[in-house]
């Protein structure tokens, strides 16, 4: 037995059809997939469930920790708030990489920001990956 048959077997119980009907029915099923779709829609939607192992996401993040932050890791991160709105104080590794693809995106000179600015940010980037390091 195929899918295709299983399926249409299993919309011609829910819709209650006798077997006697079933032969007339089956030619316009085959060629009706608008009447399928309404079939499909008379089906509970409580049989429909989410596959296993996709479940949907939360609404709202955690949120992590602030970090423990030395007084100069205090002032890189105001440096980064500056530029980059989006970073919280309990940011990842990968988080703190994209704000300095983002903030190097505006400060670089090639993007008329200024060559000692973007040298401020490389050194900032560098202090506040040391929170990683350890």
């Amino acid at each position: 037995m195929s899918f295709q048959t299983s399926f249409k077997q299993i919309l011609r119980e829910k819709m209650g059809e006798t077997s006697s009907a079933q032969a007339n029915y089956s030619s316009v099923m085959d060629s009706d997939p608008i009447h399928l779709a309404y079939l499909l829609g008379k089906v509970n939607r409580t049989e429909v469930q989410t596959p296993r192992g996709q479940y949907p996401r939360p609404a709202v993040r955690p949120q992590r920790k602030p970090h423990n932050f030395t007084a100069l890791q205090r002032q890189s991160f105001e440096f980064f708030k500056c530029w980059i709105h989006g970073l919280s104080e309990g940011f990842t590794e990968t988080e703190l990489r994209k704000a300095f693809r983002q903030a190097a995106l505006i400060l670089h000179p090639d993007q008329g920001g200024s060559p000692q600015q973007f040298m401020d940010l490389k050194e900032h980037y560098e202090v506040l990956g040391t929170i990683f390091q350890s």
